[in-house]
């Protein structure tokens, strides 16, 4: 699915390649700045993850969190998500979060997100763009409809399962983590707080590669541009949101006076730093954890091992 939308968005580029030519106008000390607001991007992203696990009774290093989330970028273009259970098992043999606790930081950790960036996105189309245009409403009603349906994902009630047997101890795990990051309103602030650096990381990025561009267009675009970037992760159905993401973006440029072409290179301009970055940090950071523990990069979670002990995490 990736494959055919990157194509597809790659011939439309090439069908408008003559107006679009001339905006290709990086300098080597913005892609520099890029690069540099990236790799800051995953040294909060990596804060966040390690606030969250605190909530589950993990305390873990922020260096290897910074490697464990560069490596997971990386491993995440691999199908089935590798990446996901490359931090599983990082996770439970090094640091001993059983995999039901995963499940419940691995859920914070995208719908919370997801619901940050819909909150800020809702704020800025209401306060500045309004909702008179047929395409604000519709980038509303997005935000809106992630913010609801995040809510509900990570705080309706869930009736804990009576008895014994794998899968009823599982989800007991899985819901007394729920509810204990739930209740920490400590966590779920200061998470708030570094998705708010991050998100005017990944603006700023967006700010960058506009201006560079000739497409000048306001903050609180790059606001919006940088919201919808992260929103894209619950509609991830491609690995790393592989073309849906540029997709997205690209229909988002016409809210700010921008026209869809040029929205689709600057988000394919993105991708490809994304990309790059990946493949050089990303591998390092493989690489170095590798050489630390051959072991989880061959072993992947299974049913018996989601019900350990339920006496613990």
């Amino acid at each position: 699915m990736a494959i055919v939308i990157l194509a597809f968005l790659l011939w439309y580029l090439a069908r408008h390649w003559q107006q679009l030519q001339g905006l290709l106008r990086l300098t080597p000390n913005e892609l520099l700045l890029l690069y540099t607001l990236f790799f800051l991007q995953t040294c909060f992203s990596a804060a966040v993850s390690r606030s969250l696990l605190s909530a589950l009774d993990t305390k873990t290093n922020l260096w290897d969190m910074i490697l464990l989330q560069n490596a997971s970028i990386l491993l995440n273009y691999v199908p089935m998500k590798f990446g996901t259970l490359f931090r599983a098992n990082y996770l439970k043999h090094h640091y001993g979060l059983r995999y039901s606790y995963f499940a419940t930081f691995f859920l914070y950790l995208m719908f919370w997100t997801t619901a940050a960036a819909s909150v800020m996105g809702i704020v800025i189309v209401f306060a500045v763009y309004g909702w008179a245009s047929y395409e604000n409403k519709i980038l509303a009603a997005v935000f809106m409809g992630a913010l609801i349906f995040s809510m509900v994902v990570l705080f309706f009630p869930l009736p804990a399962p009576t008895g014994s047997g794998q899968l009823r101890t599982t989800l007991r795990n899985f819901i007394a983590g729920r509810q204990s990051v739930a209740k920490n309103r400590k966590v779920l602030s200061v998470c708030t707080g570094l998705l708010g650096v991050n998100f005017l990381l990944q603006a700023l990025r967006m700010g960058i590669i506009y201006h560079s561009m000739g497409q000048h267009i306001k903050p609180w675009g790059c606001l919006i541009l940088g919201a919808l970037g992260f929103v894209t992760l619950l509609i991830g159905i491609t690995p790393g949101a592989l073309g849906i993401r540029e997709l997205v973006l690209g229909s988002a440029a016409i809210v700010l006076d921008v026209s869809p072409e040029a929205g689709l290179l600057a988000a394919m301009i993105d991708r490809a730093i994304m990309l790059s970055f990946s493949l050089v940090l990303g591998g390092i950071s493989a690489a170095w954890l590798w050489r630390k523990s051959p072991e989880d990069f061959r072993k992947q979670p299974n049913e018996s091992a989601l019900s350990e002990g339920a006496c613990g995490r």
